[in-house]
C-alpha cells in the first residue's frame, strides 16, 4: 500500500509485463512542457528500503525530480536479471506517466544497491545522468578504486559517493578513488560522514541536504 502522499506529490503504481512492480512519486504540477527528471532507487540487500527513501519523495519533487521505487521483488539481493528488467521494462513504462522524463535517470543506490548502480554505470554510462552511492565501495566487475573504466562516456556522469567514517575500509577506498578516478576524468565527489558506519547516511540532515543540492546542480539531460 502506498504511503499517504504529501501535498503536491502524485503517487502512481505500475506493473509492466515482464518487468517489476514499481511506485512512482511525481509533482502534480509537472507536465510534458515542464517534466521531472527521474531518480531510481536501488535497494540494499535484505530490504526494500522504502521506509528510508519514500519519505524523501517530497524533497525530490521540490527539486524537480520524480522518485521511482520497486514495490515487489526478491529483496534478498540484486541479480543482473533484476537490473535488466528495471532498465528494459520498468523505465519505459514509467516514461509513459505524464510529466516524467525518464531519459538518462539518476541512480540512487544504498549498500548492495550502490554496487548495482556501479555495475550498470560501467556497462552503459551513456544511459545515466548521475549516480548517488550510499555506503558502497568503489569496486565492480570491470574495475576498482585503482582502475576506473576509461572513455569519454564515463566523464559525463557525475557521481556522489557518501560513506560512513566507521564503515571499514570504505573511506580509504573512496579517498584513493577520488585520486585515480578523477585523474581518469570521472566527475566524482566524495563525502565521509563522521561517527557513522555502514548504515543509512541520509538520516543526517546535513548529508540529506548536500545530496539534494548535488542533484539540483546536475547538468540538464541532453
Amino acid at each position: 500500500m502506498l504511503p499517504e502522499p504529501s501535498p503536491g506529490v502524485l503517487p502512481h503504481t505500475g506493473e509492466p509485463e515482464g518487468g517489476l512492480p514499481y511506485r512512482l512519486f511525481v509533482s502534480g504540477e509537472s507536465s510534458e512542457v515542464n517534466p521531472q527528471r527521474l531518480v531510481v532507487w536501488l535497494h540494499p540487500s535484505g530490504s526494500d528500503g522504502l521506509e528510508l527513501v519514500e519519505p524523501l519523495a517530497e524533497d525530490f519533487v521540490r527539486r524537480g525530480f520524480a522518485l521511482l521505487t520497486l514495490s515487489r521483488k526478491n529483496f534478498a539481493d540484486w541479480k543482473g536479471a533484476d537490473a535488466n528488467r528495471v532498465m528494459a521494462k520498468v523505465l519505459p513504462d514509467a516514461a509513459r506517466v505524464p510529466g516524467v522524463d525518464a531519459r538518462r535517470p539518476v541512480l540512487l543506490g544504498f549498500s548492495a544497491g550502490a554496487q548495482m548502480a556501479l555495475e550498470l554505470w560501467s556497462a552503459r554510462p551513456d544511459a545515466f545522468s548521475g549516480l548517488v552511492l550510499l555506503a558502497g565501495a568503489p569496486r565492480f566487475s570491470r574495475g576498482d578504486e585503482l582502475t576506473p573504466p576509461r572513455g569519454t562516456a564515463y566523464t559525463r556522469v557525475p557521481m556522489l559517493a557518501v560513506v560512513g567514517e566507521d564503515d571499514g575500509d570504505g573511506p580509504a577506498l573512496w579517498r584513493k578513488a577520488q585520486e585515480t578516478w578523477s585523474a581518469a576524468g570521472v566527475p566524482l565527489q566524495t563525502r565521509v560522514v563522521s561517527d557513522l558506519g555502514h548504515e543509512w547516511l541520509l538520516k543526517e540532515p546535513t548529508e540529506r541536504e548536500a545530496m539534494l543540492a548535488w542533484l539540483a546542480a546536475l547538468p540538464p539531460v541532453q
